[in-house]
């Protein structure tokens, strides 16, 4: 069977870049990580916030509603709790990212 492996010297170089949210000059910021790591981080928790609370609004809806005019939450309270501790992990990495730059910025 033939080898479908390439030599690395004969392929072109991957086309796929990173991600940034700074671009220009100002990436070269000495905080320009952690903002772009502090936006990600709002966002995502941001979202599951988002669907946490509209999940648990419908389901105390429900319990007020007929069966028939009941509504299915976006998430189960399985993944609510979840998304839940999603959140609380990005939030404490977040501040453990800003301690570090606090402390570096203390020890000059």
């Amino acid at each position: 069977m033939p080898s479908i492996n390439t030599p690395d010297h004969n392929t072109p170089p991957p086309s796929h870049q990173d991600f940034h949210w700074i671009h220009g000059s100002g990436k070269d910021e000495r905080f320009a990580g952690f903002i772009e790591l502090a936006r990600d981080v709002a966002c995502g928790v941001h979202t599951c916030l988002q669907l946490i609370h509209g999940s648990n609004l419908v389901r105390e809806m429900n319990l007020d509603a007929e069966v028939e005019e009941a509504n299915s939450p976006a998430i189960g309270v399985s993944d609510t709790g979840s998304l839940l501790h999603l959140s609380l992990a990005a939030t404490a990495l977040l501040q453990y990212v800003a301690d570090d730059h606090i402390a570096q910025l203390n020890a000059l």
